[in-house]
Order: C-alpha cells, then sequence, then structure tokens
C-alpha cells in the first residue's frame, strides 16, 4: 500500500512548483536589451553617433516601434544583424526579413579554445574566465564582425541570447577601438540591469528561457566579470588586440569614423 503522507507531500510539492513557476516573474510588460550605444564619450571628446551600432538580445519578428517595452526612436530594422549564439540556439528562419536585414552568424562560444569548452560543458567554467576566453578567440570573430560594423548598412546590430555576456564582450571591444572611455563601456554593459526583469519577462514569454530556470530578477550581468575584459584592453591596448586578431590599423581608423560624430 502506497503511503499516503509521502503522496500528500508530493502533491504539496508540485502545487508550491505551479505557484512558484507562475509567479517567477511579477506581472508587467516585457522589455527589450536591445539598445542603441550612441552619446557615449570617447578620450578626446567625442561622442558615439546613433543609429550606427545596436546591441542586444536577440530579435523578435514582431519586433520594433510599438511593441511592449520597445525604445523610443531606436532606428529599426537593422541592416546587419551579427548573431554571436551557437547553432543549437538559432531560430529557423531568422525572425527578421532578408530584403531588410543580412544575417551574420558569428557563433562565439564555438571559438573558444577546446579545453575552456569542455570545463564549460562541465560547468566548471565561470564568467569571468568566458569572457576573457572569448577575447583571447578574437581573431576568429573579430575581423568580420569589425567589417560589417564598417561596412553595414546601418544600423547594425550586435546580439546573442539576452544580450548581456558574449554581446557584452564583443561591443566593449568594438567601443573600446573606437576610443569610447573606460568608464563609459563599463557604464554600458551594466546598463542591462535595468532592464533584467522585463528582459527575462521577454524571453520566458516567447520561449527563448524556460520559466523557472533562472531565479527572477537575476537575468542580467555581474560587472566584476567585465573589469578583466577591460583591464586587458587598458594593458595590452584594444589595438594591440585587434592586430593580434589580424585587424589592419586603417579598418580600425574607419571604424571610428563610422561610429564617432
Amino acid at each position: 500500500m502506497r503511503n499516503p503522507l509521502r503522496r500528500l507531500r508530493r502533491l504539496r510539492r508540485e502545487a508550491g512548483n505551479v505557484r512558484d513557476v507562475a509567479a517567477h516573474v511579477p506581472p508587467g510588460p516585457p522589455w527589450t536589451n536591445i539598445r542603441d550605444v550612441a552619446g557615449l564619450p570617447t578620450a578626446d571628446g567625442r561622442r558615439t553617433r546613433p543609429g550606427v551600432l545596436l546591441r542586444g538580445d536577440a530579435p523578435f519578428a514582431d519586433d520594433g516601434p510599438g511593441a511592449p517595452g520597445w525604445p523610443e526612436g531606436l532606428a529599426w530594422p537593422p541592416g546587419v544583424a551579427i548573431d554571436l549564439r551557437g547553432e543549437t540556439e538559432l531560430d529557423h528562419p531568422y525572425p527578421l526579413p532578408a530584403e531588410r536585414t543580412r544575417w551574420l552568424h558569428l557563433p562565439l562560444v564555438d571559438a573558444l579554445d577546446p579545453a575552456l569548452l569542455a570545463r564549460g560543458r562541465g560547468g566548471e567554467l565561470g564568467a569571468g574566465e568566458l569572457y576573457l576566453g572569448l577575447l583571447d578567440a578574437a581573431a576568429s570573430w573579430l575581423p568580420a564582425m569589425l567589417d560589417a560594423a564598417v561596412d553595414g548598412p546601418h544600423p547594425v546590430l550586435v546580439h546573442c541570447a539576452a544580450g548581456k555576456d558574449r554581446t557584452g564582450v564583443a561591443v566593449a571591444l568594438l567601443l573600446r577601438l573606437a576610443g569610447v572611455t573606460r568608464a563609459a563601456v563599463d557604464a554600458d554593459f551594466s546598463r542591462t540591469n535595468a532592464r533584467r526583469v522585463g528582459l527575462q519577462r521577454r524571453l520566458e514569454r516567447h520561449g527563448a528561457l524556460r520559466a523557472g530556470v533562472v531565479p527572477a530578477g537575476e537575468v542580467g550581468v555581474c560587472r566584476e566579470h567585465i573589469v578583466p575584459v577591460l583591464d586587458r584592453l587598458d594593458g595590452d591596448g584594444a589595438e594591440a588586440v585587434a592586430a593580434a586578431a589580424g585587424v589592419a590599423e586603417e579598418r580600425v581608423e574607419q571604424w571610428r569614423q563610422v561610429l564617432l560624430a
């Protein structure tokens, strides 16, 4: 005979799980992490132009003006979408129309050192190590990304799934190459945290994140993870990182002319 007390405990636990999932993210509108990096200052007193470089989470077909939580005045759709997600994360077909947006797939995690990849699969790789690993692998993604960012058509959207980790590293390098101050890059990276609850609603409602997998409010970034990247870009110099990745000095200067007012 089955233990009725055990069955009662199981039912209570299941009921609690249902309540947890239902209340996982507080009710309210979803909020995209797609945003323009316009207005960021450089050391020589210039600013990044609007309508050139966007960063964010993966776009959806119904994105654009009028969508819930959509940033006012954001240039849309992008002329190029640089997708940093892995093959298993992709949408088929890509949700933005091909006649208006060129899709460029640069799966950043696939470019990692095999030893790091193995540690990541085992859950042994911290976010800070991941960030530096992505920077170490820049030769596999930076030249193509910079070509697209320079040549357009603009705006160019750099995105991964949530627009925070892989996108954070890639955009940090692009901004530092243009001469944007370290403090401004640091602050731009952390802007995701102002959107974390709305972003989680968006990802869960679109099925990009399964409800209950991530605790409410934890779809954000930790500033300490980007600090080693910024330290390396300060120490080695963003230009030296780009040169080691096979990017010509002329291409970096063209990027500055495109992005900066």
